[in-house]
Formats: structure tokens, sequence, C-alpha cells
């Protein structure tokens, strides 16, 4: 053990041994008009391994229609931006989203509007898709697998801007299928009885 016989307070040796995480996330709130009641919650992610990488996201709380057009409240993630893809920035955000999203209320709900026109060469849909998020339409969402499927790139002439929902939206189709299976189990174990 080490004595420092001058100093009040000794130096904190255990805080050099802790190991810092990969990601620092910050965070500020403020208002979208200063006349508004809006609240924008930002969030930005800085990669300590390459310091120059970061990414951001803007948030605001409100509702959006699901399923059966029935509104619930959702986070709305007006703006995600990284400057550095394959780093797991996004996908850190994403995830404070669905946790921001559980703490004030909205159950862990949160859509956004995923856009063409920022990087019209690789957009978005595929990252989305990929963190489990889904359209309203289920015929969009299989060809988004398809993309994932095999290891492609979508471009703005194969997607259009499309709004994208989490956790992903049920589709009537899969209803079905569920209603089906429920009814088919039910028929054996009467059977079986």
């Amino acid at each position: 053990m080490i004595i420092y016989p001058k100093l009040k307070f000794p130096p904190l040796q255990y805080i050099a041994k802790q190991k810092l995480p990969e990601i620092l996330i910050y965070q500020k709130q403020y208002k979208l008009y200063e006349s508004a009641d809006i609240m924008v919650d930002e969030f930005i992610a800085f990669s300590l391994k390459k310091p120059s990488e970061y990414a951001k996201m803007k948030c605001i709380k409100s509702e959006t229609a699901r399923e059966n057009n029935i509104k619930v409240p959702s986070v709305y993630v007006w703006f995600l931006r990284s400057n550095a893809s394959g780093h797991g920035l996004g996908s850190t955000l994403l995830h404070i989203a669905k946790n921001y999203s559980e703490k004030s209320g909205c159950n862990g709900f949160f859509h956004l509007s995923a856009e063409t026109s920022y990087a019209p060469e690789r957009i978005p849909h595929i990252f989305y898709r990929k963190f489990g998020m889904s359209t309203v339409e289920e015929a969009m969402d299989c060809r988004l697998d398809e993309f994932i499927q095999k290891g492609k790139n979508a471009t703005e002439d194969e997607f259009s801007t499309m709004d994208m929902f989490y956790p992903p939206i049920e589709h009537k189709h899969k209803q079905e299928s569920k209603q089906k299976q429920g009814f088919l189990n039910k028929l054996i174990g009467l059977i079986r009885s």
C-alpha cells in the first residue's frame, strides 16, 4: 500500500483500472419552437475507438396509428444520421430510442420515416428492418427481407420513403396464420382426448 502523507485526498487509482465503454452517449433536451411546448430529445453517440465517428438522433414524444388504425403513444425518431456506418452507433441509438420510449410512457413503441434522399445509393430501410422494424405493408417487409437474405444494399430506385415501426406491426396474414394454428392445435387436442 502506498502512503501519501501530505495529500488531503489520495489519488483515485481505481478509476484507471475500470474499462471505458466503446460508445459514449450525450443527451440534451430543447424546445422545438420557442412558442411551442414540444420538446425534442437529442442523443449523440461518440465512438471512443475512432473519435471522429459519431451518430445523432432527435426524438419527439407523439402518437401513431398502428394495427387497425388504433392510435398509441409512440416516440417519433425525427432525425437519425451516422457519419460512419457499420460500427454500431446507429444500432446503439435505436436501442436508446426503445429504452427512451419505455421510460417516457410509450411502452417501447417508436416510429420513423425511412428517408431516401440523404443517401440515395444506400438507403436506411435495410438497416431498420435488420433492427426489427416493419412497414405497414407485409409485401414491402417481405421485399426488404429478400434484400437482407441476399446481402444487398437498397437504393432509392428500389424503395421510396416510408414509415417504419417498432415493435413490428403484426400483419393480417401473420395474425390469420396464428389463428389457424390455434384452431388446429385445439382440433388435434380434441382428437387425442
